[in-house]
């Protein structure tokens, strides 16, 4: 399996050589030499309140289950899952998190609540803003919107049914939960399932709606940053354009066929900017400022990760 997946993620590799060769260089590098500084450090500059509010909202929902942390402790054990995260391959960045928990002495069924929670919370925001915005490019992804929105209301009818009977919507759960735990360590680590189970029902309405308030903030933050980094490179789109461009791209990224949406995300920009005649150059430009901002984002956690390591030891 690891060879397999090591294979599936050399692909965006090889796709992202591919895109190299069919682009302009020359025009390539000096989109980048050119860069204006200022737009720039902004865009660099919003990575820290998107990981200290990702950090307040971890931290709130561990408050809903009477886990309290003080918010800068949060921020370190959020900031070394995001750095474990692109280091590993899977949802190891995750499963830290769980370990931080666990190590303080909460069941691992009871620590994982949050933070599937919290995954959760950017992933259906992606899923929903993305299926939205494949709207605005009907002309290219109309089979795509006809099977999301089959497998939307499938998903939906599933959910009506499984919440209706207890036992089915327990077993549906049972299945998200064990997603969320890294196939290596399903068999090392005991998990209560009951223990997860029943701290979720402390998501009321009134928290999830504050927890979706918070999601929207930070996506928000992010397709500002985005947008910096177009001005950065003078890329002339509108915001609304651009931050469904980021979401669309962001969804593709989900495939696992690349190393951080390395030439996955940069074949997906090049495709919807020629929408609007905006050259494959600073699609691939924008595409590779994206990256530096997840790197700069994985340092900030590599800072929080030597502040605030976790000991796997009492974990396994």
């Amino acid at each position: 399996m690891r060879i397999k997946g090591f294979i599936l993620k050399f692909i965006g590799i090889v796709l992202f050589v591919f895109i190299l060769t069919k682009i302009d260089l020359k025009s390539f590098f000096g989109l980048l030499k050119n860069i204006n500084l200022y737009y720039f450090i902004a865009a660099a500059l919003l990575t820290l309140p998107i990981l200290f509010i990702k950090a307040y909202r971890w931290n709130y929902l561990k408050k809903t289950q009477n886990i309290n942390y003080r918010l800068s402790d949060s921020i370190l054990m959020y900031g070394s899952g995001i750095y474990i995260g692109l280091l590993t391959p899977g949802r190891i960045g995750d499963f830290i998190k769980v370990l931080y928990l666990k190590n303080d002495g909460n069941s691992a069924g009871k620590s994982s609540v949050s933070v599937v929670v919290d995954r959760l919370a950017d992933l259906l925001f992606l899923i929903m803003f993305g299926y939205i915005g494949m709207f605005f490019f009907i002309q290219l992804f109309e089979r795509q919107i006809y099977l999301f929105s089959f497998i939307f209301i499938m998903l939906l009818s599933i959910v009506i049914f499984t919440v209706a009977k207890k036992e089915l919507a327990k077993r549906l759960i049972r299945k998200i939960f064990w997603f969320f735990i890294p196939s290596k360590y399903k068999e090392k680590i005991k998990i209560n399932f009951n223990d997860f189970y029943n701290d979720l029902k402390v998501l009321n309405r009134k928290r999830i709606f504050k927890v979706s308030l918070i999601t929207v903030l930070v996506w928000i933050i992010y397709f500002i940053q985005i947008f910096l980094l177009a001005n950065a490179l003078s890329i002339s789109i509108s915001f609304v354009y651009l931050s469904i461009c980021a979401a669309i791209a962001g969804l593709i990224t989900l495939i696992p066929i690349s190393i951080s949406g390395i030439g996955t995300r940069d074949i997906t920009l090049i495709v919807l900017f020629s929408f609007l005649g905006i050259n494959r150059e600073s699609a691939v430009a924008i595409s590779m400022l994206i990256l530096f901002i997840s790197i700069l984002m994985a340092l900030i956690g590599l800072a929080c990760w030597l502040k605030k390591p976790a000991r796997f030891s009492k974990a396994i």
